[in-house]
C-alpha cells in the first residue's frame, strides 16, 4: 500500500482504507495486482478492432455482390456515351485511270475544275466522302483540290497498245467487264447485248479498255476482235421474203458471188476433158454447192459473220443464237413465226440455228430461198 494519499499527498497510517486527512479512498492494490488487472483491458481493445474489421469487411462484400456491377455498367455506359476520335485517316497513293479533273471541292456540282490529272499519274491524299453524302473523293496531300476516287485505282493502268479514240461500238453479245485486264481480277459488271460502249484504246494482251457508265473504266477480253467490229462500216439489212431481197448493200454482195459461181462453171464446161462423161462428172461436182464469204459486219447488236450462196437459196450468218437474231428482227418489225418462219408467198424464209457447213460459219441463219 502507498504510504502517501493519493490525492492530497498527506501520510497515511498503516492499514487505513480512508485518507485522515482528506477523506480520499485509499486502494488497496498493488502495482502487481493493477499489472495484473490488464490482459482483460487488452482483450476488449481486440475485441473492438475484430468487430470494427468485420463491419468493414461486410461493406465490402455488399458493395461487390450488389452494387460492383451497376457501378462497372454505369460507368462503361459513360465510356460508351463519350465521342470517341476518329482514327486518323491515311494517306494513300492512287493513280489516274483516265484524265481526271481536280476540283476546289469534293463535289461535281458547283464545284471549279483545278486541274487535271493525267491518265497514268499517281496522287496520293486521304479518302473523304464527297459533299453528296455518297460519292468518295481523294483530298489530295498537298492541299489543292480534290479527285473523284471512281476514276482513280491503286492499280497502275496498263499501257494501251492502240487508242480507239473513244469510239462507240453497240455490244452484239452479254459481255464480262473486268477491273483489270484479267479474268482472275474483280468482275465488275455485265453488259447486255445491244448495249453502248465506249472503247478507249487496246492493251497488250488483247483486252480492250472501255469507260463505265458511272465513270473509271473497265476491260473485256476479245479486244482485236471488238476494235475490228467497231472500226468497220455498220451492215444494212432490210430483209422482204416475198422477193427474198436482204437490201441493197447485201444483195449486192450476193449477186458478185453468183457472178463467180457462174465464171466458175462456164470455165469447167469450157474445158476440154477425154470424154464427156469426164465433163458431166467435173460440171456435177460444183453444182449444188454452197459458196461463202466471210464477213465480220455489225447489225443492230448483232455481229454478222457472213454470207452464202446456196443453189437455190441465200443465207446471212450471225455470231449469235436465233433467240436474239429473232429478237432484234422482231424490233424492226418483221413478222416472225414462233418457229423462227417468216410468212412469203411464195418463197420460204426463216431464222434458224446455221446447220451443216453453215455451222462453221455462225450459230443462226437468215435464210430465203425456194
Amino acid at each position: 500500500m502507498s504510504k502517501f494519499c493519493l490525492q492530497c499527498g498527506a501520510a497515511l497510517n498503516a492499514g487505513a482504507r480512508f485518507c485522515g486527512e482528506c477523506g480520499a479512498p485509499v486502494s488497496a492494490a498493488s502495482p502487481k495486482a493493477k499489472a495484473a488487472s490488464h490482459p482483460p483491458a487488452k482483450k476488449s481493445n481486440w475485441l473492438l478492432i475484430g468487430g470494427v474489421a468485420g463491419a468493414i469487411a461486410l461493406v465490402i462484400a455488399y458493395y461487390f455482390i450488389f452494387l460492383h456491377d451497376d457501378a462497372s455498367s454505369g460507368l462503361e455506359d459513360r465510356v460508351a456515351d463519350q465521342p470517341v476520335e476518329a482514327e486518323a485517316a491515311v494517306a494513300k497513293v492512287y493513280y489516274a485511270m483516265l484524265e481526271a479533273n481536280i476540283r476546289d471541292k469534293a463535289s461535281t456540282q458547283g464545284s471549279t475544275v483545278l486541274g487535271k490529272l493525267p491518265r497514268g499519274e499517281s496522287a496520293s491524299g486521304k479518302v473523304i466522302l464527297g459533299e453528296d453524302g455518297t460519292s468518295d473523293w481523294l483530298e489530295l496531300a498537298d492541299g489543292k483540290g480534290f479527285v473523284a476516287l471512281v476514276n482513280l485505282s491503286e492499280i497502275e493502268p496498263p499501257e494501251l497498245s492502240k487508242m480507239l479514240d473513244d469510239k462507240k461500238w453497240t455490244a452484239n453479245e452479254a459481255l464480262d467487264v473486268w477491273a483489270q485486264p484479267d479474268p482472275a481480277s474483280t468482275l465488275i459488271e455485265r453488259v447486255a447485248a445491244g448495249t453502248s460502249i465506249t472503247l478507249v484504246g487496246l492493251t497488250a494482251n488483247d483486252y480492250v479498255e472501255v469507260k463505265l457508265p458511272k465513270g473509271g473504266v473497265g476491260y473485256i477480253a476479245g479486244g482485236e476482235r471488238i476494235a475490228k467490229l467497231a472500226s468497220g462500216k455498220p451492215i444494212a439489212i432490210a430483209f422482204n421474203a416475198n422477193t427474198c431481197s436482204f437490201g441493197p448493200e447485201l444483195d449486192a454482195m450476193f449477186a458478185t458471188i453468183g457472178n463467180r459461181v457462174r465464171a466458175n462453171y462456164k470455165a469447167l464446161e469450157n474445158k476440154e476433158y477425154p470424154s464427156e462423161e469426164a465433163r458431166s462428172k467435173a460440171l456435177a461436182s460444183i453444182e449444188g454447192r454452197s459458196t461463202f464469204q466471210k464477213l465480220e459486219r455489225n447489225f443492230e447488236g448483232l455481229t454478222v459473220t457472213a454470207i452464202a450462196q446456196h443453189y437455190e437459196s441465200q443465207s446471212v450468218y450471225f455470231a449469235e443464237p436465233a433467240s436474239r437474231v429473232i429478237e432484234v428482227f422482231r424490233s424492226k418489225g418483221l413478222r416472225i413465226g414462233r418457229d423462227g418462219s417468216i410468212p412469203s408467198s411464195d418463197l420460204f424464209a426463216a431464222i434458224g440455228s446455221a446447220a451443216g457447213e453453215g455451222g462453221r460459219y455462225g450459230k443462226s441463219d437468215l435464210s430465203c430461198g425456194v
